[in-house]
């Protein structure tokens, strides 16, 4: 085992359909309803990246999109996307990802050696240190950039297509927790068009987690009793995995919605994401 692997952690009430994905590499298995980083802490893998100046091991630190360490690579070829967080990807069958830093590898990482040099490299010391002699820029520059990059950009054409759709409602929600959701469903029963959008998979939020009851019902049955209820409304539209990032005059908003993300790398077939302003 690896010195920067521990014993697989899986809840002994954890079960579902198998699912074989590999990580820098390695064959791994997780379970239908994962994220990558999910998977990879329950196979006991907790080096997933390492830090950007002194080259540190890093593990999971977060669990959405706040997560500042688990960086990763998805894929190869065309459809490769670099730099997302391990803590927002599905996990589908066959996902190949890679650590965006470590050479030779995210568990030995020969830059570590910079951090025992720490002290003397503060902030903004190279902007000081390589300036002279002014025509070994290029020289340092070089190396530098190679250093700091993260990730690698596809060279080849996009296999994928995007679309773009404009909407109009009376009511956006934003985000499915346990306000959304009623908010949502109070607005639909005015009569009002409603769309409820969230950058997770499943709506609910901190409800498909809780134990706690609501009307007598658990969390998670309460979420999906209310679900139902709006999946029934002709006008409600309910948008999983999608991200609402910009809100801008005259009440126009912007949300990326993922198709077909969590199916895997490509789709030959459907848009991949859709960009749908909203006003």
């Amino acid at each position: 085992m690896s010195p920067n692997r521990v014993s697989p952690n899986r809840l002994p009430t954890h079960s579902g359909t198998a699912i074989d994905f590999t990580f820098n590499g390695v064959a791994l298995k997780g379970i239908a309803g994962d994220t990558l980083a999910s998977a990879l802490l329950a196979n006991g893998v907790n080096v997933v990246g390492r830090s950007f100046k002194y080259a540190r091991p890093r593990g999971i630190f977060g669990h959405g999109a706040e997560e500042p360490n688990g960086i990763i690579q998805l894929g190869s070829g065309a459809g490769t996307v670099p730099n997302l967080k391990a803590t927002q990807v599905e996990l589908y069958q066959g996902l190949e990802a890679s650590s965006v830093n470590g050479w030779p590898s995210v568990d030995f990482d020969v830059m570590g050696i910079i951090g025992v040099f720490g002290r003397l490299m503060p902030p903004g010391f190279y902007y000081k240190t390589f300036m002279y002699p002014k025509k070994l820029w290029m020289t340092y520059e070089h190396f530098i950039r190679k250093a700091a990059g993260l990730g690698a950009t596809p060279v080849e054409a996009d296999p994928d297509s995007y679309d773009r759709l404009n909407q109009h409602c009376d009511v956006l929600v934003v985000g499915a927790g346990p306000a959304g959701l009623v908010a949502a469903r109070e607005a639909a029963r005015t009569g009002a068009r409603v769309i409820i959008a969230d950058e997770q998979s499943e709506f609910g939020g901190s409800l498909l987690a809780s134990k706690q009851l609501i009307d007598g019902l658990i969390a998670r049955d309460w979420v999906a009793s209310l679900v139902t209820e709006l999946k029934a409304y002709k006008n409600v539209q309910m948008l999983p995995r999608s991200t609402v990032f910009g809100y801008y005059d005259h009440n126009f908003l912007t949300i990326l919605e993922r198709r077909t993300d969590h199916l895997g790398l490509t789709s030959a077939h459907e848009v991949r994401q859709r960009a749908a302003p909203q006003v």
